[in-house]
């Protein structure tokens, strides 16, 4: 009876899978523009604002907020890396990528068009087995209950960077960003961000005064969670030093923990009331990678990855358990106040859980 049951949901899971698409339009299109820049000639205003347009491009635009000047100097570095009359000027800038980053970045898609088209392929020809991959990883950091798919869900590939997020209910993934993540592990980075999709909340309803609090909760939470799935792998030394990420987060985490205890105490003695953007450029970082990692990553070397899991879609639980995991770590990492904690389970114990 148990390996029929097991059966019925393999595949009802595989025919979900199914339903849910891959669409790499913008990242194949963007090789065929290059074709064009390789022979010295520039493609036209109109199939660049067409191939903006396209949707892996679109949402990935609208996520990370590019405006059009910046879209406009990508296109000019484009056609520098890929044209042949701007050798020179390439190779000049080449000599300093963190000054020319989006230069290095397009010119990793040339160097690697081979691997990077033959990766997106093998991808193309199973689907369903590259979505298992994701979901896979993804289930690493829920529990059983939110081992959920989304069908309605579409992966976008994209050739706009090397970042990946989620977008509207979908994921966008770059290329060459899927593409290094997965040499260390297979589905990491599309895992990563599908957890964003599948992972549950706690739904409230809360005072007013609270909701600066519960943003910062939240992306906390959001990020620092899933940034046990890939971060760690990010600290490499095979990883290209432009993407070690982990080390440069927990860093930065270590460094603003104070801060968030600060702007707790004064959230809980009304001496000051953050804003949305105060709390997202202020208190933390990088949408709440810093300092959402460097906590996740004091709670798992200390024990409490499980209860992490299984407390996945509280945001309160994040900060005790982290609180609890740092009096236990013997590198003395901070620790929140007595007063901050109070505070939060102040707030904790008068917000209403919505059904």
């Amino acid at each position: 009876m148990k390996t029929l049951f097991t059966l019925f949901v393999a595949l009802t899971f595989s025919h979900l899978l199914q339903a849910q698409s891959i669409d790499a339009t913008a990242a194949v299109r963007y090789f065929e523009l290059t074709d064009s820049l390789r022979q010295d000639k520039p493609f036209s205003d109109a199939l660049w604002k067409s191939f903006l347009t396209l949707e892996g491009n679109a949402q990935y635009i609208q996520n990370q907020a590019y405006t059009e000047k910046y879209l406009n100097r990508f296109r000019k570095d484009m056609e520098v890396v890929y044209m042949p009359q701007h050798d020179s000027l390439l190779r000049e800038r080449l000599k300093d990528p963190q000054q020319n980053y989006n230069t290095y970045l397009i010119h990793y898609y040339k160097a690697n068009e081979p691997q990077l088209r033959e990766f997106l392929q093998n991808i193309l020809a199973d689907e369903e087995a590259y979505l298992a991959s994701l979901y896979k990883v993804t289930y690493t950091m829920l529990p059983k209950r939110m081992h959920l798919t989304k069908p309605e869900a579409t992966l976008y590939f994209n050739a706009l960077g090397n970042d990946a997020v989620a977008n509207r209910g979908n994921l966008v993934l770059t290329l060459s960003g899927t593409y290094i993540y997965d040499k260390s592990k297979y589905g990491i980075l599309g895992g990563h961000e599908l957890h964003h999709l599948v992972r549950a909340e706690k739904k409230y309803t809360i005072a007013e005064k609270d909701k600066s609090l519960f943003l910062m909760l939240g992306l906390l939470l959001n990020e620092g969670a899933p940034d046990l799935i890939d971060k760690r792998f990010t600290m490499s030394e095979d990883m290209p030093e432009d993407m070690r990420w982990g080390a440069y987060l927990l860093q930065l985490g270590e460094k603003q923990m104070p801060k968030l205890d600060e702007a707790l105490l004064e959230m809980a003695a009304g001496t000051k009331t953050y804003t949305s953007q105060e709390i997202k450029q202020q208190v933390v970082g990088m949408s709440g990678h810093i300092p959402g990692f460097y906590m996740a990553d004091i709670i798992e070397r200390n024990g409490l990855k499980k209860k992490l899991i299984a407390n996945i879609d509280d945001p309160f639980q994040f900060v005790y358990l982290y609180n609890k995991a740092a009096k236990k770590d013997k590198a003395k990492p901070f620790v929140f106040s007595k007063e901050a904690m109070a505070y939060l389970k102040q707030v904790e114990v008068g917000a209403k859980t919505k059904n």
